[in-house]
Formats: C-alpha cells, structure tokens, sequence
C-alpha cells in the first residue's frame, strides 16, 4: 500500500513510470477506489439524509466510472497507435488520488470553495493526462480528446446510478433536480410529438 501511495505523490509531480509498475496486487487499487467514493460522499449532503445510502451511491459510481474510464481509454489510446501493455485501472486510481482532497474544500468561504475545487479539477486533470499519455507514448492532445468523449458517457453512468439509488432508497433528489428532469423529460416528448 505504501508504494501506491508514492505512486500517487509521483503522479502528483507528473512523474510517471512505464504502465507495468501500475499493476498492483488487486485489493490495493480495490481499497483505493473505495476509501475515495466514501470519502467523495462528504459532499453529498444535498442527496438527503441517508448517509449510509450516500456512501453506496458514491462507492458504486466511483467504482463503475473507474472501470469504464480505464477500459474506454485503453481501447481510445490504442486506436492511436499507444503501446498499452497492460490494464490502465491501477494508473487511473492513483493518478485519481486528488481526490481525497477535494471534498476538504467545502471547509472554505463560498467563494474560495469554488475556486479551490476548480483549480483541484484542473491539476486532477493535467496529472490523468500527463500520466495516460506517458505511459501509451501518445500525444497528450489525443490523450485529452479522449477524456473530453468519455464526459458524455459519465454523465448518462452518473444519471442511471442516480436513478438506480434513488429506487433503491440511498438517496433522495433535491426537488430542482426532479424538475429540471422533468423539464428535460417533457422537452424530449415534445420535439418526438413535432418530428411525427
């Protein structure tokens, strides 16, 4: 565990290994990835007041966002000729590790919260690209590209485990989200009832 650690402090100052030094033994990332979706969770007071309920929806989306991500880069990066040799789900835990730091922002003044979580997106985002590129040998334009095409598919994964934990009774919607939906659900209907 403590080399995933210094791994993650590497990436940090966008040092990167070759990917094979990224193939843990499966419960390091495992514990990872978790101990990030609790921890990502602390910012979900807005979901209700299952905290229990907040804590599975969050680990669940972490989890499924991590596993789609790492599959959907690898299949990206080797379309542009990158030499991926292994699996890219150990290098996208640890190169994911600012996470662990972002919910810490709500502790400041309004303002300061949200340049703060901006600036943390940001470095978050330079680290995954720069580590992904290095270790495929691909551009980092490319490596970016492909990021900006995974955002849909996180949206529609964040939207189905929404309404998947919303069922199940984790969480609760805040009611301008219900509406918004609604709002989107009945714009949806009416341009089907123009086209026909």
């Amino acid at each position: 565990m403590r080399l995933l650690i210094d791994d993650v402090l590497d990436l940090l100052r966008l040092r990167v290994k070759p990917l094979a030094a990224y193939q843990y033994a499966w419960w390091q990332p495992a514990l990872l990835l978790t101990l990030m979706g609790a921890v990502s969770s602390g910012d979900t007071a807005e979901l209700g007041g299952n905290i229990a309920g907040r804590i599975g929806f969050m680990v669940l989306f972490t989890w499924l966002q991590t596993l789609l991500f790492a599959r959907f880069m690898g299949v990206w990066l080797r379309w542009g000729r990158g030499e991926v040799s292994g699996s890219l789900f150990g290098l996208v835990v640890v190169a994911s590790g600012l996470q662990f730091v972002e919910p810490l922002t709500s502790w400041l003044p309004g303002d300061a919260a949200k340049v703060m979580d901006i600036l943390l997106s940001l470095l978050g985002l330079v680290v995954l690209v720069n580590a992904l590129s290095k270790v495929a040998q691909v551009s980092v334009m490319r490596t970016l590209a492909g990021v900006v095409l995974f955002a849909p598919l996180s949206l529609l994964l964040l939207a189905a485990t929404l309404s998947f934990a919303k069922t199940a009774g984790w969480v609760e919607l805040p009611q301008e989200m219900v509406e918004m939906m609604q709002q989107q659900g009945a714009a949806s209907d009416a341009a089907s009832a123009v086209k026909k």
